[in-house]
């Protein structure tokens, strides 16, 4: 029988670097602004055309008064200038967002501990921080995140109770996207919570989970129940 693999040495230079990938933010806001042109267009095509038809038909002596027409020019023109603000509104979020995306790295783990967003923690207060806190988060949302850079956030999150961590555990909890927003993580650091969206960085969930759990020696994991896809 082949003995089994040992973990490997802890080496203090060997480090997980995770950088911010911008890629998927610039998809979103450019498909998000080019259906807003859509819209825009779509609304001008149909002034012209209910322009013209009521300009055609005054010249033809004839009028709109009691016809129903005015009713149905207005539901027409409503529609299009409603999908106009929808797609303003998204473009803008989607706009938000990629500014919230930073460039470089973003998560740095090695054997001693681990940085997030340019603040360290070791792996013991990282653990006790994320146990102690996933309750009151859980129940009071995430509040300001760990950071006031281009990640800070003040919506409330509420975390799936699978991600509930034992004493000197951590858990990077997943949420899953709704209302435009994608998946993302949520992390509970000595410093506050801090979160991003899981296509916002550059490596796979299972990937940071194996990586997290190595270098921290069973001592934090990613919870994956939040992730849709």
């Amino acid at each position: 029988m082949r003995p089994a693999p040992s973990a490997p040495p802890e080496n203090l230079g060997d480090f997980l670097h995770v950088a911010w990938d911008p890629r998927p933010a610039e998809a979103c806001q450019d498909l998000a602004r080019r259906r807003f042109v859509a819209a825009v267009g779509g609304l001008v095509v149909t002034l012209l055309v209910w322009g013209g038809y009521y300009a055609w038909t005054r010249r033809a002596g004839d009028s709109w008064q009691g016809t129903g027409q005015w009713e149905v020019t207005g539901v027409v023109l409503g529609f299009s200038l409603a999908l106009v603000v929808v797609r303003l509104v998204i473009w803008r979020l989607a706009v938000r967002h990629r500014r919230r995306v930073g460039e470089g790295e973003v998560l740095t783990a090695s054997w001693p501990g681990i940085q997030i967003a340019g603040r360290y923690w070791d792996w013991d207060r990282f653990a006790a921080a994320g146990g102690a806190g996933r309750a009151a988060t859980a129940a009071g949302g995430a509040g300001r995140t760990a950071t006031d850079d281009v990640t800070a956030r003040e919506d409330e999150v509420s975390l799936p109770e699978s991600a509930a961590a034992p004493a000197g555990e951590a858990v990077v909890a997943t949420v899953r996207g709704t209302r435009g927003r994608g998946d993302r993580y949520v992390v509970v650091t000595p410093d506050g919570p801090w979160e991003c969206e899981v296509d916002d960085l550059g490596v796979t969930p299972a990937a940071l989970d194996q990586a997290l759990r190595l270098y921290s020696r069973g001592r934090c994991r990613v919870d994956f129940s939040g992730i849709g896809h």
